[in-house]
């Protein structure tokens, strides 16, 4: 009840916010709304709709469709659940930071765009306002000034390292077997630096409980008990170069009480992550992450 009481208020802000972005043209053309006032209106009115529909998103569509999700696994009886997956079914895994660099884009974007129009309509006048006033628009700036530079440096990293692949070569694996691949990248890693693999398992567990936030009783989060964990280094002598990416081998020993993946009931999932870390030719960071499909013909944890 509180959760949908929540997204009632937040449903209704964003509409209040779409109805006045759909009159300030009419305020602009017809009641002579000045120009930059009402591009900045716009602007806001635009940012706050996106983030109801975001606060729409956490609060009903996350949580639904992991439940879901997680529903559909405890009921589905498959004896290779692992082709489920389409990336484990093709073998090969992908991982990118497209999706999260355009999404910082356009926040940045709006940001700065916001406070374009306002030093286009209130700029001259910043010297006469009062100093909290000022301090706050310096503030502002930061904040932008911050976030530009955070885009930037994972626009760079996301075009110097591109996609990432993970190649399985044992499909599925087994507890107390090795799991097998190679990692595919786009660059050349530092010679001297060793390429550093991590295995983890854990137990995800989805919960409703009390939040926090003024306005907001629950919310949807989870907690998660890693049971593995095991370490590796690669060595540049063991890479090899095929058609201009590097590929990294790759290969643990799985615990042999190791559960299997996916889920358990509809709040709990088992989670079997490869995890590589490097440092390229130029010194910045490199760190992906790969979900991978272990299982067993035995139950799993209960």
């Amino acid at each position: 009840m509180h959760r949908i009481f929540l997204g009632l208020i937040i449903t209704f802000v964003a509409f209040i916010l779409l109805v006045f972005l759909i009159n300030l043209p009419s305020l602009y053309l017809e009641q002579g709304l000045p120009l930059f006032p009402a591009l900045l209106a716009a602007q806001a009115a635009a940012v706050g709709i996106a983030l109801c529909l975001y606060g729409i998103y956490l609060v009903f569509v996350v949580a639904a469709r992991n439940r879901r999700r997680l529903r559909q696994q405890t009921s589905k009886a498959s004896n290779k659940p692992w082709m489920d997956n389409p990336q484990w079914a093709r073998k090969r895994i992908r991982h990118s930071k497209a999706g999260k660099v355009i999404l910082m884009w356009v926040f940045v974007a709006n940001w700065w765009g916001a406070i374009w129009f306002f030093a286009l309509d209130k700029g001259s006048e910043l010297w006469t306002q009062s100093l909290p006033v000022a301090l706050l628009c310096v503030v502002f700036v930061m904040i932008g000034v911050i976030m530009l530079l955070s885009v930037i440096r994972n626009s760079i990293s996301w075009k110097r390292f591109g996609q990432s692949f993970l190649i399985i070569e044992t499909l599925p694996g087994r507890p107390g077997q090795r799991f097998e691949g190679h990692i595919e990248i786009g660059f050349r890693p530092k010679p001297r630096s060793p390429i550093k693999l991590t295995l983890t398992g854990f137990v995800r567990h989805w919960t409703r409980r009390p939040s926090t936030e003024v306005g907001q009783h629950t919310h949807d989060t989870y907690d998660e008990a890693p049971f593995h964990e095991a370490h590796h280094s690669v060595k540049k002598s063991s890479l090899l170069e095929v058609d201009g990416r590097c590929q990294v081998p790759l290969s643990f020993e799985l615990p042999n009480d190791g559960p299997s993946s996916g889920a358990i009931d509809d709040e709990t999932e088992v989670i079997w992550k490869v995890v590589m870390t490097a440092k390229t030719i130029k010194g910045a960071d490199y760190h992906s992450e790969f979900l991978i499909p272990v299982f067993s013909s035995k139950p799993v944890l209960n």
